[in-house]
């Protein structure tokens, strides 16, 4: 007799290209659109799903990944997951990089170089996002076992998840790559380490101008 495994299968995409997002600013919190290149960038993604059966589509709350599920996927029923919203900048959400440099200096620097002990003022500090963001994946693998499921998310929240996935501690975390419509892909299977079987792949924008 066939033994079967409950494998979960996860498609993990980061949200297409935003404004602050191309003009390198932090908007982590903060609700804003695709613009029209994360429009195309969503749209090209679609493809990379032709006869793929997916099960159920997941994203965070904000704009620009409901967006991008619902284009990429031809979807309306998102369901919205909270907890894996971007991270929150603090003093820097709305500031360019440089911009966040000059203006805090006294903290950014430390922030960029020991991003686990350092929290930016008035943000949520990486130990916050790190919490919310594993109990969230953990709750959505176990409530979907078997199962072939998408979740669009952000760089930050993605980064957790992969380094969890890795075995990898979180200080690895700013050596993690994640382009705007990246794809993911991981395997979890109950009674051994998950398998990442893809990160950040960008093989469908190929030719796209950014």
């Amino acid at each position: 007799m066939k033994v079967r495994l409950n494998i979960t299968k996860l498609y993990l995409i980061r949200h297409g290209q935003t404004d602050p997002g191309r003009e390198r600013k932090y908007c982590g919190a903060r609700d804003v659109p695709l613009n029209d290149t994360g429009r195309r960038q969503a749209e090209l993604l679609a493809g990379r799903f032709n006869g793929v059966a997916l099960d159920a589509v997941f994203a965070s709350d904000l704009a620009r990944a409901v967006q991008t599920a619902e284009i990429s996927l031809k979807v309306a029923n998102v369901v919205k997951l909270p907890c894996f919203r971007e991270m929150d900048f603090g003093v820097c959400e709305g500031l360019g990089y440089d911009e966040a440099r000059q203006k805090h200096a006294d903290i950014f620097d430390s922030w960029v170089n020991s991003p686990m002990e350092v929290t930016l003022p008035g943000g949520e500090s990486f130990s916050a996002l790190c919490s919310r963001v594993i109990n969230g994946i953990d709750a959505l693998v176990a409530g979907n076992p078997g199962r072939n499921i998408v979740l669009v998310a952000h760089g930050g929240p993605i980064r957790v998840i992969l380094l969890s996935a890795l075995g990898r501690g979180m200080q690895d975390f700013w050596s993690l790559k994640q382009d705007n419509a990246a794809l993911n892909v991981i395997e979890y299977i109950p009674g051994q380490a998950p398998a990442v079987l893809a990160m950040n792949d960008t093989e469908h924008l190929n030719g796209l101008e950014l």
